[in-house]
């Protein structure tokens, strides 16, 4: 026997056993809602209804102890094995959207610069897409691994993502309309950073003033993950330093 699964899934069963008393929930609600769950089986969209209302809360309850920079939710499109690129993510050749510059610093939680650490960044496509999960899009497009150099600088160049939608018609998004929701979330890029000896930190940011940025149907946006974006060449600018940390030492 597992304690700690005993724990969780026990306090689970009787949170709904009590939703389900207190709602006075009918067998015929109950069987849509069976029906409901083998439809978002079927749409293999698990991980997407996960991500929408659940996932910011662990992310919030780690965010609370960490000495190092604020996480937030990885997203069901993150993909191993991204390639190394120098200097930019490849995009569409056609992509209009205006260039983007993403640069900053890793540092370790003692101020020192993360000299190597590895940045997986990824972004969806300008019509909200993410490459290697939809439509047979190539998977090497818009995302990338960026290599901090010996003072822990990096840069990449992309371009600007959109906001884009849960799937509609999808069995999450249909959840959203029927709580009242919108199914929109704000642009963002996503990045996660690692480097040996030290905790992963999985993140992502959002642009200052953007749509959606204070209403995203995930509640995955924080304060510290909103940035000002600059205008520099021709080109937008985000400047984001990270700070990852050593793992806790357990007594």
């Amino acid at each position: 026997m597992n304690e700690r699964v005993k724990q969780v899934a026990s306090a689970l069963v009787d949170a709904i056993q009590k939703t389900l008393t207190e709602q006075r929930v009918t067998e015929e609600e109950w069987r849509a809602g069976i029906d409901y769950m083998m439809k978002l089986a079927e749409a293999k969209e698990m991980a997407v209804l996960l991500d929408t209302f659940f996932s910011h809360t662990i992310v919030d309850l780690k965010a609370q102890a960490t000495r190092g920079s604020r996480p937030a939710i990885q997203g069901p499109y993150f993909l191993e094995g991204a390639p190394v690129v120098a200097g930019a993510l490849k995009t569409y050749e056609d992509d209009s959207h205006h260039p983007l510059v993403i640069r900053g610093t890793v540092r370790t939680d003692d101020g020192a610069p993360a000299a190597g650490a590895v940045i997986d960044v990824w972004h969806s496509t300008p019509d909200g897409k993410y490459s290697g999960v939809h439509d047979q899009i190539p998977t090497d497009l818009y995302r990338g691994k960026v290599v901090a150099d010996a003072q822990g600088k990096y840069a990449v160049r992309t371009t600007m993502p959109a906001p884009y939608q849960i799937p509609t018609k999808g069995p999450t998004g249909v959840l959203l309309e029927m709580m009242g929701s919108h199914t929109w979330r704000p642009a963002h890029v996503h990045f996660k950073v690692r480097k040996d000896g030290f905790v992963p930190l999985t993140t992502q940011y959002y642009f200052e003033g953007g749509d959606w940025v204070d209403s995203d149907c995930c509640k995955g946006v924080a304060p510290e993950l909103v940035m000002p974006v600059k205008t520099e060449g021709g080109a937008q600018v985000m400047a984001i330093d990270f700070v990852i940390e050593r793992p806790r030492e357990h007594a």
